[in-house]
């Protein structure tokens, strides 16, 4: 029973999280502070935002999608954000234990899911987002290392520069995705940031594809790519060991 309760609890707070992930990420994109103003408020009409209309998903769902003074309707990206934080981060605690190490990978995909929902509003992974991440990551890693400090630079160097060869690439890999797995590699090291590529890209198949046979995506029509960078490296960190391990008794 009381474990029902803490995770119900740590459920909650990674709720709340992702609705301050969400203003983070809308701000970032306006250009604007996120500490300033201090309160939420209507993107449509600057109302500003009670409390009971922001509760995440509840108020959403009770209004309907739309803001309470103006009717505008309200972006489904909202509810998306805060409950895919919500079940990743659990995921992420549950897989890792209770433990400092875990907390640098909350850490990582806390980041990452920031960037999905910025990447879903506009296509874009903003450098304001990246580059002070980089730095974080470097932080946490030269404190906080279960492996030596150089696999997670060389994760760095792989994932920001043997990827920026895909950015060059006619339709290939942009700019802010191989920043983006620089990021990653500094989080998870050089093997697991290489199988974070993989899952991503495998990722990015299965859904992209039957979305363009559909006629949901035009032949040529670009779509935001750090969602399967999320879910690719999810994928990676959470079984990219035990695979690699399998690989290196068979064939190393």
């Amino acid at each position: 029973m009381e474990n029902i309760v803490f995770w119900s609890y740590l459920f909650v707070v990674f709720l709340f999280l992702g609705s301050f992930l969400n203003v983070l990420a809308l701000r970032t994109l306006e250009g604007t502070s996120v500490w300033n103003p201090r309160y939420s408020h209507c993107p449509s009409c600057a109302t500003r935002l009670t409390g009971r209309d922001l509760v995440p998903i509840l108020s959403w769902l009770v209004l309907r999608g739309r803001c309470r003074t103006c009717q505008h309707p309200i972006s489904w990206l909202y509810p998306l954000g805060e409950m895919a934080t919500a079940v990743l981060l659990t995921f992420v605690v549950v897989h890792g234990g209770w433990n400092p190490e875990t907390g640098a990978v909350v850490v990582l995909f806390t980041i990452l899911i920031t960037v999905t929902l910025t990447d879903l509003r506009a296509q874009l992974i903003p450098n304001r987002i990246t580059f002070p991440a980089m730095a974080l990551l470097l932080l946490v890693r030269l404190f906080l290392h279960p492996e030596p400090v150089w696999v997670y630079l060389l994760g760095f160097l792989v994932g920001g520069g043997l990827l920026t060869l895909l950015a060059m690439v006619p339709n290939g890999m942009g700019g802010g995705d191989v920043k983006l797995f620089a990021v990653i590699g500094l989080g998870v090291g050089w093997k697991l940031v290489l199988f974070a590529l993989f899952f991503s890209c495998v990722w990015g198949t299965v859904i992209g594809l039957p979305l363009k046979w559909t006629g949901r995506l035009q032949a040529r029509q670009a779509i935001p790519f750090a969602p399967f960078i999320l879910l690719g490296t999810l994928t990676a960190w959470a079984f990219g060991q035990p695979v690699w391990n399998v690989y290196r008794t068979l064939f190393l």
